[in-house]
């Protein structure tokens, strides 16, 4: 019944309620808030089968004043043994897609018999099957049909003078030539909690078996839209920086960038992992037994010799992060470009301009809550950003390209004889901006303001942590965010021996927090520290709108953090 399903047939399975909750499930899928009620309208505005079973579909979603499209293939199957590989055919894969699947039952008007009249559907994301990529990538036919798809495969190996590198860049083409010579394999990177769908692909040659398979990072854009990653990144290749992955290929539809083949950089975990494995084994380590008093471990000296005691690489890594970050702001600079360099502006009208865009950020964010205490955080926020504009005194502000999103995650790590090397990656541009401004020059503190910005969730994840474990009855529903929530912004006028015990652990926590931001700042960096405080606050606004838009259950933490700058200020 393959032959059943054409473009008007899957755009009414699309519309289906089922189909619409199913992609609000996704992770990659925005607005998540806004679009709850499912009133949107689901449009095929590209359509192209690549084979019988396997679709490449580019989405729109409409309602009254919005509008966003995503890329979205599809493979259907019957029997989920269809679409595996004989390699992968192992029960947690098969769990895996099978959870991943939407699936659904169709009555069609037919002139048939009933029984040949439904059509049963099978739908999963394209991405987590090998046989979509050999297709994509290494099917010759196909390839050769790509002209009326409009599709097109760049693959990049002039760029590159590393003859590693250009091994890897040519082993793709030959892949892409001779595919009954090599073999492959792919697994899923970032656990799929992320907002674009990263897989790891393994390339074997048949020839030579006991070689190390070639290793390339799959990066599947979902939101289609124009991108500056591939750009970026050519940028960094070209100034010769060796803590970024190199591009290798990109597939491009309709002339938009879609899909990118990456280096996978050698890499034991993203920077983050190192912080919150140290503070949480602190946590665990101390704080046994909830009724004990545990007022020792607010005296500063001892506070300072427990963090010194368990989090020794967490120390270390933030000695060295400042400079590596600085690094990646000179190599951003690519000589006689017209987007990628580095000028001075009026800070006085540079600030002004962004603080009526932070405005109106705080603006459209109160139309989304209700809740009168985080209003009035919102409206003392408004106060804090015109504070910080009238306190700055220079001139004179350096723009630059930079990151725009650097957090922890997006920072990978290897460890070599003791020694580290770190990996920026996702040079997507802040998610929040448009494409116009995710190509704008910013300040460097910026990324500082990001990047510090990680600390605050780590600390407050932690906090969340240790109330699901040792603080909430576990006979009552109660849940961690809202005692978060009530420590905070409800001071009860009774303290109970539990509460003595968080706001102990809060206090050894900020002086975590604040330790570790004193060795990421290296005297050499040279940083406006008002401008830091500016873009800290920017970025917890900018997590609170992407909570609200995809994980509206974590917004008690940019809420929490904005609430922290308030009482600073």
């Amino acid at each position: 019944m393959s032959n059943m399903i054409d473009k008007s047939l899957l755009q009414q399975v699309f519309n289906s309620n089922e189909f619409k909750a199913w992609l609000i499930s996704k992770r990659w899928f925005g607005d998540k808030s806004s679009l709850s009620t499912l009133d949107f309208t689901v449009t095929i505005n590209y359509f192209q089968i690549l084979s019988d079973n396997i679709f490449l579909i580019i989405i729109r979603i409409t309602t009254t004043g919005y509008s966003k499209e995503y890329f979205l293939p599809l493979i259907r199957y019957e029997r989920i043994q269809e679409i595996v590989e004989p390699n992968e055919n192992n029960r947690d894969l098969i769990v895996t897609l099978t959870e991943k699947t939407f699936s659904k039952i169709i009555a069609l008007n037919t002139s048939d018999k009933i029984i040949d009249s439904v059509l049963s559907f099978n739908l999963l994301e394209a991405e987590y099957c090998a046989i979509f990529w050999k297709k994509l990538l290494f099917d010759k036919k196909i390839s050769e049909l790509f002209p009326s798809m409009n599709l097109e495969l760049k693959l990049y190996d002039d760029q590159f003078e590393n003859e590693e590198h250009l091994k890897k860049a040519r082993s793709l083409i030959e892949a892409g030539l001779y595919p009954d010579k090599y073999d492959l394999s792919l697994e899923l990177l970032g656990g799929g909690n992320t907002t674009n769908m990263l897989f790891l692909l393994r390339i074997y040659n048949k020839k030579t078996p006991d070689q190390k398979p070639d290793t390339y990072v799959l990066k599947s854009y979902k939101e289609y839209a124009e991108r500056i990653e591939p750009r970026t990144l050519y940028v960094l290749v070209k100034n010769n920086f060796p803590n970024a992955p190199k591009i290798y290929g990109m597939v491009d539809i309709n002339g938009k960038e879609t899909i990118g083949i990456l280096e996978n950089v050698p890499n034991i975990g993203n920077l983050g992992d190192i912080y919150w494995n140290e503070l949480n084994q602190m946590v665990k380590s101390l704080f046994i037994n909830i009724k004990e008093d545990y007022s020792h471990l607010t005296n500063k000296e001892t506070i300072n010799d427990v963090i010194k005691d368990y989090c020794g690489e967490s120390l270390k890594v933030s000695e060295e992060i400042g400079i590596q970050i600085k690094n990646l702001h000179k190599a951003l600079i690519l000589k006689g470009d017209s987007q990628y360099f580095k000028e001075s502006v009026n800070s006085e009208e540079y600030l002004l301009d962004y603080t009526n865009k932070l405005n109106k950020v705080v603006s459209e964010i109160q139309q989304n809550i209700k809740s009168p205490k985080i209003n009035s955080i919102l409206i003392d926020i408004t106060d804090i950003i015109e504070k910080f504009r009238s306190e700055f005194d220079v001139e004179e502000i350096t723009i630059q390209p930079v990151h725009q999103d650097l957090h922890m995650q997006q920072i990978l790590y290897n460890k070599v004889n003791n020694s580290y090397k770190y990996y920026f990656i996702d040079f997507e541009g802040d998610p929040q901006l448009p494409i116009e401004e995710k190509k704008s020059r910013f300040p460097i503190e910026k990324d500082l303001g990001s990047f510090l910005r990680s600390l605050s969730y780590i600390k407050f994840n932690t906090l969340l942590n240790f109330i699901g474990e040792k603080i909430k009855d576990k006979h009552k529903f109660e849940v961690p965010e809202e005692i978060l929530f009530s420590i905070y912004l409800r001071k009860s006028a009774i303290i109970t021996q539990k509460q003595k015990t968080l706001e102990v652990l809060l206090t050894l926590l900020n002086a975590w927090e604040n330790k570790l931001m004193g060795k990421i700042f290296d005297k050499s960096l040279k940083l406006h520290f008002t401008l830091i405080n500016y873009y800290t606050m920017e970025r917890a606004l900018s997590e609170l709108g992407y909570e609200l838009l995809f994980r509206p259950n974590k917004i008690i933490i940019p809420i929490l953090g904005l609430k922290e700058i308030i009482d600073k200020n």
